[in-house]
């Protein structure tokens, strides 16, 4: 399970481009990391958002925005994204290890620069849905 954070303004999307790892090095993604036990998907975007540009939201300043079901050889994702309206411009590279450029991009004019599943996310038609988290009790 993996959380994402979108944000877009006059047509750009705030993006990282991926070093460092297996997974599409080079390509274009958004800023995302895995849920890790015991977070909820809120509250893993809300650590990785700080831990990689340095900006330090609350679940208050994002909305749900959709959920993606990802089938690969042998395993299961599901990727949620959260939209932010408004951003501190005061994003920086805090993983230099994982993100080699930091940036509002077009991802119309960079599309096979894109990881595949994060250019489908940003480009469907779905319509948003409500998101609701519950600590089981």
């Amino acid at each position: 399970m993996s959380t994402h954070l979108i944000h877009e303004k006059d047509g750009k999307h705030l993006m990282i481009r991926r070093a460092g790892s297996a997974y599409y090095p080079g390509f274009l993604s958004l800023v995302a990391g895995h849920v890790e036990p015991p977070e909820t998907p809120l509250e893993a975007l809300v650590r990785e958002v700080e831990e990689e540009i340095g900006v330090r939201l609350s679940p208050g300043d994002v909305s749900f925005a959709k959920v993606l079901h990802r089938r690969l050889p042998g395993r299961i994702y599901i990727d949620y994204f959260f939209k932010a309206q408004c951003m501190p411009a005061a994003w920086q590279i805090c993983e230099p290890d994982k993100i080699s450029e930091i940036g509002m991009f077009d991802p119309g004019a960079l599309r096979g620069q894109i990881v595949p599943y994060v250019w489908a996310a940003l480009t469907s038609a779905q319509v948003y849905q409500e998101f609701e988290e519950s600590d089981g009790t």
